[in-house]
């Protein structure tokens, strides 16, 4: 007969009201427990639901579904600062690939300074939410897409690898924010490699094996989750989780279609995804073993899904 929450819940006398009130419950009771609740976290996504690829915003559960972004035009990549305030992304509005950074809060475009580029995108942010971490190509005729640093409003640009080839996609330790794992096809295919956040001491990851891609950071800074033809003809991804120290991996989809773009959940139990198993992609969850998968979108074609850090 313990009271273990002394804790008054109020809502609404109808189906919404019911749903917050359950919701924030089941919270503390996790809290109890000692685990983290995904209430309140946002799941950010690519969708072409109205015609025009838009960043898109939704619950962690697939409710509450709505646009973030109107520029009719392609936009992509999103990315979101630790703390919350702050989205990232490519738009083609302007012509050129620029990137673009929204206040979550206001939805206001906020000011970022653009180099001129063949191809510019925003990948992750520091731990702090201070800097942002991209990759742009030139537009300098044959130049290759390389990782920059840039703070939150593009000034301060620093290059971080010089390699005469791709590298893509860096996401920095969320723990220690002193390592990058990012993706280059310096040794062919493409492969995850990790390095310094000053570009030094680049290693592979992968075995070279097939075509891995799309690296995301587990919360605890010592695993990843990545997407990997392994086994399969090239363009046919699965998603598995690296321990980052052991190089052991762990293969959490198979015989589901195309599977990428992992992202981790704040509670590093779940993980979303993009999978294609058909004409249009959608979004799914699972835990972390790979079980309990639930498909989170069904309308237009969904990807590049992000979940926020809260």
């Amino acid at each position: 007969n313990a009271q273990l929450l002394g804790k008054v819940y109020l809502g609404s006398l109808d189906e919404a009201g019911a749903l917050k009130v359950a919701r924030e419950f089941a919270a503390d009771i996790l809290k109890q427990l000692g685990a983290k609740s995904l209430i309140g976290t946002k799941i950010y996504f690519v969708s072409d639901r109205t015609g025009h690829k838009e960043i898109w915003s939704m619950d962690y559960d697939g409710s509450n579904q709505g646009g973030l972004t109107h520029y009719n035009s392609i936009t992509s990549y999103p990315a979101v600062s630790p703390d919350n305030t702050k989205l990232a992304f490519t738009s083609y509005a302007r012509g050129n690939p620029q990137i673009f950074v929204h206040s979550i809060d206001s939805q206001r475009k906020l000011p970022f300074y653009n180099p001129h580029a063949s191809l510019s995108a925003p990948s992750d942010f520091t731990p702090d939410s201070g800097r942002l971490l991209l990759y742009y190509a030139p537009d300098t005729g044959n130049s290759y897409t390389q990782i920059y640093s840039a703070k939150a409003d593009g000034g301060d640009l620093r290059r971080i690898s010089n390699c005469r080839c791709i590298d893509v996609e860096p996401k920095v330790n969320p723990k220690t924010g002193a390592e990058i794992v990012f993706v280059s096809d310096r040794g062919g295919l493409p492969q995850i490699y990790r390095m310094n956040t000053d570009g030094t001491d680049a290693v592979r990851l992968t075995n070279g094996q097939g075509e891995a891609t799309n690296p995301s950071w587990h919360p605890d800074g010592q695993h990843i989750a990545f997407a990997w033809t392994k086994g399969f003809e090239p363009g046919n991804y699965n998603i598995f989780v690296m321990d980052v120290a052991t190089r052991e991996v762990v293969q959490l989809t198979s015989n589901e279609g195309r599977n990428e773009n992992p992202a981790w959940a704040p509670d590093g139990v779940h993980l979303a995804y993009a999978s294609k198993r058909g004409r249009a992609s959608q979004i799914w969850t699972m835990l972390a073993n790979g079980q309990e998968k639930k498909q989170l979108t069904t309308a237009g074609s969904n990807e590049k899904p992000v979940w926020s850090r809260q």
